[in-house]
């Protein structure tokens, strides 16, 4: 009994973290959901100590009358850790991260830090998920934590989405988004990015399922819940939607003969929920604008201008040119400067917006296949096949039966989300995301390949609490002065005295680049510039590959006598910023007007209004 109540108290801690790395609404650039995943580290640390100290501390507080009887205590008391051999895979990316290293191809090595850290929180995440399915107290309380967090977090942004429809100002609680009657609003709560709150709410439906195989919830209310939660889908025009409401269905009703709840009933209440929201997504232009904002097409998201595509073709390129070890992780980003004049307007992004391809420009194709094959086979012996993982423990009670069949199902539904939404967003480089991943992960495994846990001591889960404490605060230290850097940038534009200490490089970082951006935007572009200056230009330029810089990088080319460079940076200005591409097409036409050499370069731009 003792060791259930204290694996509650480590389940609440972490479901409090799921659902506030969801819910609280500040977004701070530059990494704007920064303490978001602050958040959801944070949780994932203190409920493994929790879980693991525990229990070593009301052993110790029990009645010691024989040392054996003392020993008999502690190990029943103990908690178990499950080390599955899943984590290969978040290990075996921290190792090719470190060859790059070594070879040269990622400059600064502080650039890997952060990943490095993600990867091994993962791993961490992986761990707990693994331990809590080793008894099924733990494991049905595991799974209705995640639910439930994941619904509550789900329905608090279902009603901030209505709060910026309407048009108040709820700030510093609900963040703000002005309407506009002649442009699409796609309200996203706190999450602040309609695709990241669509996969939100599939992970609540996968939730509410729970709920319902369980007999927690009634069908009438889980109809009626999922409902709401459908509309909240539609109101963010993420098009994973369309994929993943006719598989929920698909899943879920082939499911149904597992459970008691059997009849045609079931299936067109389900098939009901799947007409409600065709007919809600075909029908949102005429909905928004009977609510008084403006709500996109179908038509206009099938026929719209596809950046993705662009993306695609990007990464495609960069893994083609460097088919064995990639262009270094967090490499897109500068990759996709080199070579995005060579292909139609898309838009400057730091990843693939896929998560093969962006593993195959960063990693290289022999990573990616072993990645991704591996993935799949992991997949379909765990989730697709689970009614053969739960054939071995056939003689095992019902009840832990079902247990483990709601367990599956869950971790099986969330996981057909992120999957869907990886194909076309980068969802799992969010660690509020890709943490509880690794939980339901580490879950399935467990209850695929059944294995026993080793005891670990208290001392050692403290020692990792405090470093991982320790470097978090740390690396929130070190962020905060790179928002400072951006607030004093933000005040020099706005004509306020430059602060020009808080744009210094301290002797030590783990945001370099972010300095050397600062350097970058003060750098005014003038004839006679040193090599050693134009090297530092073409160094760190494409790091960032904003309108601003790629339009600085131009300009200096231009004007120190290399115009065909100058030329392929427009010419790349306007492939990644099409939209903001005719005000820089007007300022370099007035400047050729007056200089001979801006007006060389223009001649060979693109038309003002080019696609």
């Amino acid at each position: 009994m003792t060791s259930a109540k204290e694996g509650k108290l480590a389940l609440v801690i972490f479901a409090l973290a799921i659902f506030f790395s969801y819910a609280h609404p500040y977004h701070i650039h530059p990494y704007r959901t920064f303490y978001h995943d602050l958040i959801i580290c944070l949780g994932l640390l203190g409920a493994m100590a929790i879980f693991v100290i525990r229990p070593w501390s009301v052993s110790l507080s029990l009645p010691k009358s024989t040392s054996a009887s003392a020993s008999a205590s502690a190990s029943t008391t103990a908690v178990r850790l499950r080390f599955p051999a899943l984590l290969a895979l978040p290990c075996g990316i921290i190792l090719l991260i470190l060859l790059q290293v070594a070879l040269g191809m990622i400059t600064p090595v502080s650039f890997v830090v952060l990943p490095i850290l993600y990867l091994l929180l993962f791993a961490l995440s992986m761990v707990f998920g693994s331990s809590l399915a080793l008894e099924q107290v733990r494991l049905d309380m595991a799974v209705t934590a995640i639910s439930l967090a994941s619904l509550l977090a789900a329905s608090l942004s279902l009603v901030f989405q209505h709060i910026q429809i309407l048009g108040l100002d709820a700030t510093p609680f609900v963040m703000y988004i002005a309407k506009d009657p002649h442009i699409a609003m796609r309200p996203y709560a706190n999450v602040a990015q309609p695709n990241q709150l669509a996969l939100l709410y599939f992970f609540a439906l996968a939730g509410l399922w729970h709920f319902y195989r369980t007999h927690r919830f009634s069908g009438f209310s889980s109809a009626a819940i999922a409902a709401l939660l459908l509309w909240g889908a539609v109101l963010t025009q993420s098009r994973i939607g369309w994929i993943l409401v006719p598989l929920f269905f698909a899943y879920t009703a082939g499911k149904l003969g597992a459970s008691k709840r059997k009849g045609t009933p079931v299936i067109i209440a389900m098939l009901a929920l799947v007409i409600l929201y065709a007919v809600l997504t075909f029908c949102l232009p005429q909905i928004s604008q009977a609510i008084g904002f403006s709500g996109g097409s179908v038509a206009d998201h099938v026929g719209g201008r596809s950046e993705r595509t662009g993306l695609w073709q990007t990464a495609w390129q960069l893994a083609a040119q460097h088919p064995w070890l990639g262009v270094g992780w967090f490499g897109f980003g500068p990759g996709q400067v080199s070579v995005g004049a060579d292909f139609t307007s898309s838009t400057y992004a730091e990843h693939a917006h896929n998560l093969p391809l962006n593993l195959a420009a960063e990693l290289g194709w022999p990573a990616t296949i072993l990645i991704m094959s591996g993935l799949c086979w992991w997949f379909y012996q765990t989730c697709i096949r689970s009614k053969k993982g739960a054939g071995k423990i056939a003689e095992k009670n019902t009840a832990k039966n079902t247990t483990e069949s709601a367990a599956w199902q869950l971790c099986s539904l969330s996981l057909f989300a992120v999957g869907v939404h990886s194909m076309v967003e980068f969802p799992l480089w969010y660690a509020f995301v890709l943490i509880p991943v690794g939980v339901l992960m580490g879950m399935v495994h467990q209850l695929r390949w059944p294995g026993g846990g080793t005891v670990i001591r208290p001392g050692i889960v403290l020692a990792g609490l405090a470093i991982g404490c320790i470097l978090m605060a740390a690396v929130t230290l070190d962020y905060q002065r790179v928002v400072t850097g951006f607030k004093s940038i933000r005040d020099t534009s706005a004509g306020f005295e430059s602060k020009e200490k808080f744009l210094q490089k301290p002797a030590f970082t783990l945001f370099p680049q972010f300095f050397e951006y600062f350097k970058l935007t003060r750098i005014k572009p003038r004839e006679g510039m040193s090599t050693e200056e134009i090297n530092y230009i073409e160094t760190w330029a494409p790091r960032f590959g904003f309108v601003h810089i790629l339009n600085i990088e131009a300009e200096v080319y231009a004007l120190n006598g290399q115009p065909k460079k100058a030329a392929r940076s427009m010419l790349t200005l306007q492939r990644l910023h099409p939209i903001p591409y005719p005000e820089y097409y007007d300022y370099w036409k007035a400047k050729g007007a007056e200089d001979p050499r801006y007006q060389a370069v223009f001649e060979t731009m693109p038309a003002r209004d080019a696609p």
